[in-house]
């Protein structure tokens, strides 16, 4: 009989290690996306409800860079989408230059040379001075394969984890990374970037303020 409970317990412990909320993941809540990459077209997303721009090459001065000095990579895109149109800023930068950013320890203890990921977000048009900011290091397939830490998607009021795992890819591998959105302790939209993207929305947040600000990280992740 121990034998029988253990063996349960280890099956129930497998099955769950290393990944969070697996009820978003139903198909209910998935988001069909589509790739538009024309002949004569630049590559565009759409995803749910929302739709990528293509994208722009340099900075826009909508959003606010200035404390970064040397930001690489830089490009910019729209999403749109459920009466929204969201400027999105993406660029590259060494850790150092966010020296005057208070940062999550897991960030802020990464040397000063590594490269963060830094994505300016113009709020949705019902907050329209508020400037979202999310910030990603690059991940490790160790820390894949365990859904790590990877950064925060944060505003002045409200603030998320985002994690990423391997979870829809091989083991020890960086295939079809999967960056999830968690809100306190609900994981709240996941995004699975790479050749064949997918998307997922919890309808937990189908008519809540947070959901354009989510589509327009998922947005920027799909292109970059």
């Amino acid at each position: 009989m121990f034998r029988y409970l253990l063996t349960v317990v280890l099956v129930i412990a497998s099955a769950t290690a290393g990944f969070s909320q697996k009820g978003l993941y139903d198909a209910s809540q998935e988001w069909p996306v589509k790739i538009d990459d024309g002949w004569f077209t630049a590559r565009t997303l759409t995803f749910g409800p929302y739709s990528t721009s293509s994208r722009k090459n340099g900075i826009d001065r909508n959003i606010d860079l200035s404390f970064i000095k040397s930001p690489q990579h830089a490009f910019n895109i729209r999403v749109k989408g459920q009466e929204q149109d969201i400027l999105i800023q993406v660029a590259q930068a060494a850790h150092i230059a966010f020296s005057g950013l208070s940062l999550p320890s897991f960030l802020d203890k990464m040397p000063a040379t590594a490269l963060f990921s830094y994505i300016g977000i113009n709020a949705a048009k019902n907050e329209p001075l508020k400037q979202w900011q999310l910030i990603l290091k690059d991940m490790n397939y160790l820390e894949l394969n365990d859904n790590k830490p990877a950064g925060v998607l944060r505003s002045p009021e409200t603030e998320l984890r985002v994690t990423a795992n391997n979870r829809f890819g091989a083991h020890n591998s960086y295939e079809n990374i999967c960056y999830e959105f968690h809100l306190r302790k609900q994981v709240v939209a996941a995004v699975v970037t790479g050749e064949h993207p997918r998307v997922w929305m919890s309808a937990d947040i189908e008519r809540n303020a947070l959901q354009p600000i989510l589509a327009a990280a998922i947005g920027a992740l799909l292109v970059r």
